[in-house]
């Protein structure tokens, strides 16, 4: 895991730096979600992993299929990326490329992921409370995605990024009895 986000990773500064430069990060990141998704698809997946597979053919094909999934125009820039990745062999980094393109996007716009886990539905009053102290916390815009988990038995999880803050009722009860049988 680490390996492909080592090889994605200056394969996604590049293709930022580039989209960045020419105020087009939003359509990039369109047609890498694309491209991610169409190499993903298992018959393309063969095709990309086959070494008698025509490279140029296979990336034309990868180009054209994004661009209309994407509903962009063709880009040269994005031609000449995509070719880059097919000459290197590494058109299977494109999920992680995609997702650390996504990232650097993101942290450029102040935006940043949020996901709480909770036992029931939060309703979208506490939503706002949490959204407006993780703001302020965090000097940036918060999106915030809901999951329930009724194991939790209370309260909740907030993962953001790699930090995770878990305050439900299960992780006390566990250090509990952690302590408890030490």
């Amino acid at each position: 895991m680490s390996e492909i986000k080592t090889i994605a990773r200056p394969y996604a500064n590049a293709s930022f730096e580039v989209a960045k430069t020419d105020g087009q990060t939003e359509d990039w990141l369109l047609f890498l979600e694309a491209a991610a998704t169409v190499v993903q698809d298992g018959a393309m997946l063969n095709l990309v992993k086959s070494p008698t597979t025509d490279k140029e053919a296979l990336t034309k094909t990868i180009f054209s299929i994004s661009n209309k999934a994407s509903g962009l125009e063709p880009s040269a820039d994005r031609m000449n990326f995509l070719s880059l990745l097919s000459q290197n062999g590494r058109l299977e980094a494109l999920p992680e490329i995609k997702q650390q393109f996504e990232l650097m996007k993101q942290a450029s716009e102040k935006v940043v992921e949020a996901t709480i886990t909770a036992a029931s539905p939060i309703n979208e009053d506490s939503l706002d409370s949490i959204r407006a102290a993780l703001e302020g916390k965090f000097n940036q815009t918060v999106n915030i995605t809901t999951k329930t988990d009724e194991s939790l038995i209370g309260g909740a999880k907030i993962q953001i990024g790699d930090n995770m803050t878990d305050a439900s009722v299960r992780s006390q009860i566990d250090e509990l009895s952690r302590i408890l049988t030490n």
